[in-house]
């Protein structure tokens, strides 16, 4: 147990410094993590971890938290509202790319039949882009809210559905037999069927008890999770299947956004050692390898123009957005390690295969830095490329539409202060509580929003997670009214740093308890503060003095 635990904290040490390095110099921090795992491991590093083994399956309970986070965060409703572009490029591009992938890897001598299906998994591994990569680049230029980086960010929602059928039917991959096909979809139709219901008629009732107690709601969540994983390995799926069905059960709660926030930093801690241990298995790269590393990098660049950009453009997207959105999305999911470890693990490949894949992920993830941050420049070399060659570009580049919510003005906290402040709004301009987001602890204030038709969302109001996932950058107007004699566990100077921080363009309303904090908050990042008792003393001041002097006045008078 103890060499366990030694070797976990030189994992995470190696993690963390080659991480800094990495993020130092700007690459994806993933491949820090892989890297780390390669200098101490028995393959090709230093031997610091002898049983890389112990560690894996430790790891294993990363894969379960990412899966789950990654269901939470799918909406089946914003998918079946999306519109035309995204729908044709969602459900195209991964069979096609599959299609075009198991035919190029075939003529590079990979089999596919006689028991090896060593094509198959490199299709499906290249027909799958990194969320994690795309986003964080688009999150740091402020491209998210663009027409291309929603089109971007909803394929890549889609593709979250297609790897949901590949987890089901990844067990039957050497036996694909129609019985065991219809019996795996089954299964799958299933427990999803059965962690909806238990989700509605369970599920829901206790999250209403223990509302008020968020640590229980974080707590409740991954004991759900951890349930749904269970039943979804007993009835021969696999953990991970289920744990995405338990994240996809409750992604309509108001809860989710709260619980991914908090869900997040345990997740990073074990998926870090799962990066770990795959960069532990990597081998000593040969000629032969690194030349088939770089035909699939080419593959996958080409695949994504080859599929996407014309999808897009069948649907009606200009050429900017059609191309953007393709050259965002050219690279190696991290999602796709963990399909060929699986691989590896039910015997489907050899781990040469999934070191390859590494190889070829680590290439495309660097490329990608390098592609999203000059992916505006890319674009207007290739417009004129093709104006020089004869083809003008006649298509209008669609407005951006409301593909993600959108809410200018955000509520932090509903108490008095913000109650009145909707109250009066509704008077004045009705129209506008449409544009306003709630975020709140209370149960009972997020069903009074609801019923006057108001978005609000379960979270804390200090968390940076929980802001990020509840879009707050893109808000123009934060208002904290809630004064810190009633806040528990923060106060308004750190909720505006956070503020300030996730939102560095937006106006800043903060609420102060003195006048002495008014210069502390500004400092912060503050625009405007509130002083709620000084107010009140004011006004009381007025009416009093008011009051006194017409009393005075009838008693002098004749």
């Amino acid at each position: 147990m103890h060499g366990i635990l030694s070797e976990i904290g030189i994992s995470i040490l190696s993690a963390t410094a080659l991480g800094f390095l990495f993020q130092f110099f700007r690459q994806p921090v993933i491949l820090g993590y892989l890297v780390a795992g390669a200098v101490i491991g028995p393959e090709i590093g230093l031997k610091l971890v002898s049983n890389p083994a112990g560690i894996e399956v430790i790891s294993e309970i990363g894969l379960i938290l990412l899966l789950f986070i990654i269901g939470l965060e799918l909406n089946p409703a914003k998918l079946l509202s999306s519109g035309r572009q995204l729908f044709y490029a969602g459900v195209g591009q991964f069979p096609f790319t599959v299609l075009l992938g198991i035919g190029f890897f075939m003529l590079l001598g990979y089999g596919l039949g006689s028991g090896r299906i060593d094509a198959l998994y490199l299709a499906l591994c290249c027909a799958l882009s990194s969320t994690a990569i795309v986003v964080k680049l688009l999150y740091d230029k402020f491209e998210l809210d663009t027409l291309p980086g929603r089109i971007t960010l909803g394929i890549l929602i889609f593709q979250d559905l297609w790897a949901i059928l590949v987890l089901a039917l990844q067990p039957q991959f050497t036996n694909p037999q129609v019985l065991t096909v219809v019996m795996a979809l089954g299964k799958s139709v299933l427990l999803l069927a059965m962690g909806f219901f238990l989700s509605k008629y369970l599920l829901g009732w206790i999250f209403q008890k223990i509302s008020k107690t968020p640590e229980m709601v974080v707590a409740m969540s991954i004991a759900w999770c951890a349930l749904m994983a269970g039943v979804g390995d007993g009835i021969g799926l696999s953990m991970e299947m289920g744990a995405l069905i338990a994240g996809v059960a409750i992604s309509t709660f108001p809860y989710s956004i709260h619980v991914t926030a908090k869900v997040l930093p345990l997740r990073d801690f074990f998926l870090t050692l799962f990066f770990l241990s795959i960069g532990m298995k990597i081998p000593v790269p040969d000629t032969a390898m690194l030349l088939v590393a770089f035909a699939i990098v080419l593959f996958v660049i080409a695949s994504r123009f080859l599929t996407i950009y014309p999808l897009l453009s069948l649907a009606g997207s200009g050429r900017r957005t059609s191309f953007i959105a393709s050259l965002n999305l050219s690279q190696i999911s991290e999602f796709s390690l963990v399909v060929a470890a699986l691989g590896v693990h039910y015997g489907h490949i050899e781990e040469r295969l999934l070191s390859l894949i590494i190889y070829a992920m680590a290439a495309t993830s660097v490329l990608s830095s390098y592609f999203i941050n000059g992916n505006h420049w890319a674009y207007l070399v290739f417009d004129r490329m093709l104006e020089r060659m004869g083809f003008p570009s006649k298509a209008k580049e669609v407005s951006m539409g409301d593909v993600a919510e959108h809410y200018p003005m955000v509520l932090l906290g509903y108490h008095r202060g913000a109650q009145a402040f909707i109250d009066h709004m509704e008077d004045m301009d009705p129209a506008l509580l449409q544009k306003i987001l709630v975020i709140d602890f209370n149960l009972e204030v997020l069903k009074e929003l609801k019923g006057r038709n108001i978005k609000g969302v379960f979270g804390d109001i200090s968390s940076m997670d929980t802001l990020e996932h509840a879009h707050v950058a893109s808000a123009t107007i934060i208002l904290a009214t809630i004064p810190d004699s009633l806040l528990k566990g923060t106060n308004n100077q750190a909720i505006v740093t956070t503020c300030r921080a996730v939102a560095p363009n937006a106006v800043i309303v903060a609420t102060a308890d003195s006048a002495e904090k008014i210069e502390a908050l500004k400092a912060c990042g503050a625009n405007e503060v509130l002083l709620p008792y000084t107010l009140i003393g004011d006004h009381l001041a007025r009416f009093v003095d008011a009051t006194y002097r017409s009393l005075v006045v009838e008693e002098i008078s004749p």
